[in-house]
């Protein structure tokens, strides 16, 4: 059985991926909130504005601010 270079790739892709993640050398500290408890509480905030527009402008924010949220989580910066 011969594997195709594109197969290699994809599934070398994928060992590293969690070989990284397993490989992280931080910690998980349980009082500080997650990206994505973030994101739904600041949704839920969101949900309250009292015009579409104004709800719609309000995702977006808490959108922006979960892809800062993660870049950092990723990056470390």
């Amino acid at each position: 059985m011969r594997i195709r270079p594109t197969r290699f790739l994809q599934l070398a892709a994928v060992a590293a991926a969690f070989a990284f993640v397993l490989g992280s050398g931080t910690r998980a500290r349980a009082d500080e909130p997650t990206c994505g408890q973030s994101l739904r509480d600041c949704y839920g905030q969101a949900a309250t504005r009292q015009s579409v527009w104004d709800m719609w402008l309000a995702g977006l924010d808490c959108e922006l601010t979960f892809t800062d949220c993660a870049r950092q989580a990723v990056i470390g910066r």
